[in-house]
């Protein structure tokens, strides 16, 4: 039994995360605002604005996994937001090595979030793979800030692990039960042209590729974690309203009605790019879903 530490452990991917290390005999505990139980996961307290960190949470701890960081899509995208979106993942990263450092736990492996969004938001016909150069406007400096302050970690020789995720599909919470409302009742359509890349994956593998690089001693670096199926918006959407039996005939939202609703962080949902996802599959991970159709039709369940 190993035990893991992890940060933003009750969010959607901590919280699947957690229970498939405990499906596994494995007992992850949290660093939280608030300390106490939660479905038998012990939560530890930590305050990133004080400095704070239980050091009770180290104790018998080897391996990390950081998820924490305010909610991309939340809130819109005004300079303070953008603000505490990239303090909440790399201020407590810095923190978290800061009292391993001075108290010289034994961390053996970090596993840290990141997202697809380091290519950059674009409409391209490319494959991206974890080679490629970042892209250069909002998500990608966040995603590249998120990434540098891993850096400590891989210094100083600990085996460190860097998830770039892509949208995760899941009916407890996330992207898939804010769009799934219109859809159910047949007024869904295609958001902006349809034809940017729409890179997912199903909250099962989201969980599966964390716990999958935890305990395989070869992975290290930068993985993808994104389907195999390169869809675009239109084919994704169209899809989704088929898992519920319903039509799909409305014409597109444009995108500038996108922009007026979200304002900047709509290029989430009127971008994306095209990107492989061989060097986990290299690896020795098998995806339980792999195309749209399959994800979404379980789902819909």
């Amino acid at each position: 039994m190993a035990k893991i530490l992890i940060t933003g452990g009750s969010g959607l991917v901590g919280n699947a995360i957690s229970k498939l290390l405990l499906r596994n005999g494995h007992k992850p505990i949290w660093l939280s605002r608030e300390t106490g139980e939660f479905n038998g996961i012990k939560k530890y307290k930590w305050d990133i604005s004080k400095k704070f960190i239980d050091e009770k949470a180290f104790e018998d701890v080897e391996s990390i996994i950081h998820l924490a960081g305010a909610g991309i899509a939340d809130k819109r995208w005004t300079p303070e937001y953008k603000k505490i979106i990239i303090d909440s993942r790399v201020k407590s990263c810095e923190l978290l090595f800061e009292y391993i450092l001075k108290n010289n736990y034994n961390i053996k492996t970090l596993i840290g979030g990141s997202a697809v969004g380091y290519y950059g938001a674009l409409q391209s016909d490319k494959l991206f793979t974890e080679e490629d150069f970042p892209g250069n406007d909002f998500l990608a400096e966040t995603c590249q800030l998120w990434e540098k302050s891993y850096q400590p970690f891989i210094n100083q020789g600990t085996r460190t692990v860097i998830i770039r995720t892509a949208t995760v599909l899941s009916n407890k919470g996330g992207a898939y039960t804010k769009m799934v409302g219109p859809y159910k009742l047949g007024l869904g359509a295609a958001l902006g042209s349809g034809k940017q890349n729409f890179p997912w994956i199903h909250i099962n593998d989201i969980a599966g590729i964390y716990n999958f690089v935890l305990f395989n001693q070869n992975s290290n670096g930068v993985y993808n974690a994104v389907s195999s199926e390169i869809i675009n918006n239109h084919d994704f959407l169209k899809q989704l309203a088929k898992s519920y039996n319903k039509p799909f005939f409305l014409p597109n939202i444009p995108e500038f009605i996108l922009k007026i609703v979200m304002g900047e962080s709509s290029i989430l949902l009127s971008q994306g790019v095209k990107i492989s996802n061989k060097k986990i599959k290299d690896l020795g991970y098998t995806f339980e879903f792999e195309t749209a159709k399959e994800a979404l039709n379980d789902l819909a369940k």
